[in-house]
């Protein structure tokens, strides 16, 4: 048995692609992977990518040292300054005005843009290492686990990480559970507490050797011992090439880091945001910790997600009224040897792994007591419930709720129905998000103009500051808007976007010079701005042509099928060369499926697609009923047929 490399290296392809597609990555990793496939050297380079890892020495070949060079970052804002809050003693002053001539950024991060190369090497190290790192954590760490296929010398699947919605639905509805069986079977009083490690990924202290150290290699005796040989060198070698990658990059942040991030110290690592191997590694570092708490605390639930923390603690009396989360924290975590109390920042520090802080104003803290109502609780959980499901549910007649009622809370002091008790007006994410997703299916389905009450609402809500904390819908707007077909609307949405983007103006909370507090603010606007404009091609590569005249990014993202499935009206066609509009297809027949992109698929492809493709009329039909040749289409992907599929043909009064 000897170790395909250059197959490892394809399989690792598979996975990273399918990673991309499915979570929330940024859009310049998503352009490098759609620029990487369609290349007409694509599958030499991934050699090339194999020759680099079987190599003696991979991080000394020069090679890998071109890739290195090419590492770089783009900066993003943490979110826009707003107005101060009133002091005590001086009313509520409530407003929707978010306009300024300038929109003042203190804090941001940095998110890792390299080459696709870098990233392959650093899956296939996850592939090879990643699950020494990944077993030896508990169920309690639920974020950017391993699927459990990884590591499996026979694994040829696109799982990397296991899905990462279930996994954080299963994280926040565990704690709430638990703490209601605790109310109300056990009549225990409980404190759900959530905490915040502070700037996680920046400041966690990597010690190398310690971590290389966590990798056992004992190669066992026997016929196979070859193969472990050289599959724990590869390991070896891989993992001191994913070390290189992380000192080039904090390397590179050093300028800005000093600005931005004044106080880490020199020992900090900085581990990429956006990077493969990062979550794996960011998980383990935290085990520690984890391991404190169940055997120090013993909490009644304990729950991890990556840097959020959860517990449900048993409490029969309420922390002190004069400071509760001082008093929490004080008798359950700093006694029991978990955490220390940093006087001089007003944090507490991770005793297991100094140099981390959970910072006590991020602190959120609920008592429930047992002999009162738990309707706080109750209500809440109802909420994450609907929530959770709004993204599955379509409409049924359409969704006539303006964006005025989605987009927006009413912050209360008290009574809801007293007009003094607003203190404040807060935009709603999870709601604006299931909004525009419930009107861009809409106008896939049933034909129409966009509502213009709807769209002025929208520009409305995304002007000023909100544009720049809301960066994270720009595509879902325009995407909305083009398969609405209102072009010129996504066009105007976009130019209002950039036009906010030029007012963005990093403010820093410590002395520095007008150059590179300037330097700052050229970054962000400029990663804001290629956002702003792979947004728009992602979006429009669904409806424009990419026949004789069509532009490059559309037949980018199309040859690569790394546009938005969801947004493609007839199921599969995007797996077919079709020229035309995927979202309002017209004229399409006899059409096939591409092996090209069967073979690269960016996910897993179910046989009701299949079926679905069939009976649109756009599939070349031959004689076999639909349900047969729709097996057929299912085989191309799947390589066999769905077994107990069968079709009967019943007769004209029967189906009547």
């Amino acid at each position: 048995m000897i170790l395909d490399i250059h197959d490892r290296v394809k399989v690792a392809y598979k996975k990273l692609k399918q990673m991309v597609h499915f979570e929330k990555h940024p859009l310049t990793l998503r352009r490098r992977l759609a620029e990487f496939e369609c290349e007409a050297d694509f599958q030499e380079r991934l050699m090339v990518v194999a020759k680099v890892a079987e190599s003696k020495a991979p991080h000394e070949t020069t090679q890998f040292k071109k890739w290195i060079e090419d590492i770089g970052f783009d900066v993003i804002p943490k979110g826009v300054m707003g107005p101060a809050k009133p002091k005590e003693g001086q009313g509520s002053f409530v407003s929707n005005v978010t306009s300024a001539p300038v929109h003042r950024v203190e804090k941001v991060n940095y998110m890792f843009d390299g080459p696709v190369e870098i990233h392959l090497l650093s899956v296939l190290w996850l592939m090879i290492e990643g699950p020494e790192y990944d077993h030896t954590l508990t169920s309690h760490c639920s974020g950017s686990r391993l699927h459990q296929f990884v590591g499996n010398d026979e694994d040829h699947s696109a799982y990397l990480f296991k899905k990462y919605h279930e996994m954080y639905a299963n994280w926040r509805d565990s704690g709430i559970q638990k703490a209601q069986a605790l109310l109300s079977e056990d009549r225990q009083s409980v404190c759900v507490v959530g905490l915040d490690v502070q700037e996680y990924y920046y400041r966690i202290q990597l010690d190398w050797e310690t971590l290389r150290t966590q990798i056992k290699r004992p190669v066992p005796q026997g016929p196979l011992q070859a193969f472990f040989m050289q599959r724990q060198l590869l390991g070896a070698k891989l993992f001191k090439c994913i070390e290189e990658v992380c000192k080039s990059y904090r390397e590179k942040l050093n300028p800005l880091l000093a600005v931005t991030h004044p106080d880490l110290p020199d020992a900090a690592t900085c581990l990429p945001i956006g990077f493969c191997a990062s979550p794996v590694i960011a998980n383990w570092y935290l085990k520690a910790f984890d391991d404190a708490i169940l055997e120090n605390v013993k909490p009644a639930y304990y729950g991890r997600y990556v840097d959020d923390i959860l517990m449900v603690v048993a409490m029969p009396k309420p922390p002190e009224e004069s400071d509760p989360i001082m008093s929490f924290m004080d008798r359950v975590l700093v006694n029991a040897g978990v955490l220390e109390w940093d006087e001089n920042h007003e944090r507490f520090e991770l005793r297991s792994r100094p140099g981390l802080f959970l910072q006590k104003g991020k602190c959120i803290l609920q008592f429930f007591d047992a002999e009162h109502s738990t309707a706080g609780l109750e209500k809440f959980q109802k909420q994450i419930e609907e929530n959770a499901s709004d993204f599955a549910l379509l409409p049924v007649d359409g969704d006539d709720s303006p964006v005025a009622q989605v987009a927006y809370d009413l912050l209360y002091d008290g009574s809801v129905n007293k007009f003094r008790s607003v203190k404040a007006v807060a935009e709603n994410r999870w709601e604006l998000a299931g909004h525009l997703a419930k009107q861009t299916q809409l106008h896939l389905m049933t034909e129409g103009p966009v509502d213009r009450d709807l769209k002025d609402e929208l520009f409305r809500f995304f002007k000023g500051r909100n544009a720049i904390d809301y960066l994270d819908m720009w595509e879902r707007v325009i995407c909305f808007l083009v398969i609405a077909g209102d072009q010129n609307g996504a066009e105007r949405f976009s130019k209002a976007m950039r036009s906010e983007t030029m007012k963005l103006n990093y403010s820093s909370s410590i002395e520095a010079t007008a150059d590179i507090r300037s330097g700052v603010s050229i970054h962000l606007r400029q990663a804001l701005t290629a956002h702003l404009d792979l947004c728009m091609e992602l979006s429009l590569a669904v409806t424009k042509s990419t026949g004789e005249g069509g532009d490059s990014a559309t037949r980018l993202w199309r040859k690569s099928n790394l546009i938005r499935h969801h947004l493609v009206a007839i199921p599969l066609l995007n797996y077919t060369n079709y020229e035309g509009n995927l979202a309002s297809p017209s004229g399409a027949s006899s059409l096939v499926i591409d092996q090209q992109k069967v073979l690269n698929t960016p996910r897993f492809v179910h046989f009701d697609e299949c079926l679905g493709f069939v009976d649109s009329g756009c599939a070349q039909t031959n004689k076999t009923d639909a349900v047969a040749r729709a097996n057929e289409v299912y085989e191309q992907f799947h390589g066999s047929e769905l077994e107990d599929v069968t079709s009967e043909l019943i007769g004209e009064e029967e189906s009547k």
